[in-house]
């Protein structure tokens, strides 16, 4: 097992507190380190809390196949979350390179991953709520949904884990990039900003096609 900030087990402490040395650690030694199984876990972990919330609120019908589509929930979920890692790998290597980044896929990949690791803690603790019985509002029609105080504790934490794990994102893909976390919000923003210009723009054209014929 690797020593240092960026041994096995030692970095997922340290990402929290020293994100830049622990994910240069990581990406100098081995950038293929844990990535695909953080990339699938989150998810993994956010679906089955999901099924299991649902499950809770409406057990008098559940299907005897309810523990296999659950699975296939969570596995599916999982591959979406490396499909996503190896999406974001490539769009952000290109918005980053767009801004003097000089980051590779794999050192991209790794970053993106490592950092998740606040958002894993997140989706932990809110499968431990649910399973030890923490109601989870259903929204009703006409009527606002009763929440618990336990609910509105965890929701709070995992506002702080997510805005820590963005934190913590940011700074590692500047790490990998060789710029700061500013840039590397920039590099993060590129990607959206495009999108909205796109849609914003096949809008317009659009309607103007749609008008022009009327």
């Amino acid at each position: 097992m690797a020593n240092g900030a960026g041994g096995s087990i030692t970095a997922f402490f340290t990402i929290w507190t020293s994100p830049r040395a622990t994910i240069r650690r990581i990406v100098d030694t081995d950038p293929t380190r844990n990535v695909i199984a953080l990339a699938a876990i989150g998810s993994g972990i956010s679906a089955l809390s999901g099924q299991w919330s649902k499950a809770l609120g409406n057990n008098a019908n559940l299907s005897v196949l309810w523990p296999l589509w659950v699975a296939v929930i969570v596995a599916f979920s999982a591959a979406l979350g490396v499909l996503s890692l190896y999406l974001g790998g490539v769009v952000l290597k290109w918005s980053g390179s767009l801004l003097g980044g000089v980051a590779s896929r794999v050192e991209v990949r790794a970053a993106v991953a490592w950092s998740q690791v606040p958002g894993i803690a997140g989706a932990i603790l809110f499968l431990i709520a649910v399973l030890l019985g923490v109601p989870i509002p259903v929204p009703t029609p006409g009527a606002l949904p009763q929440i618990d105080p336990a609910f509105y504790m965890i929701m709070v934490v995992e506002g702080v884990l997510g805005f820590w794990g963005f934190i913590v994102s940011l700074k590692c893909i500047g790490e990998v990039h060789r710029f700061s976390a500013w840039r590397a919000l920039i590099a993060v923003l590129i990607p959206g900003l495009i999108v909205i210009i796109v849609l914003v723009l096949g809008s317009l054209l659009s309607h103007a096609i749609v008008g022009g014929h009327h």
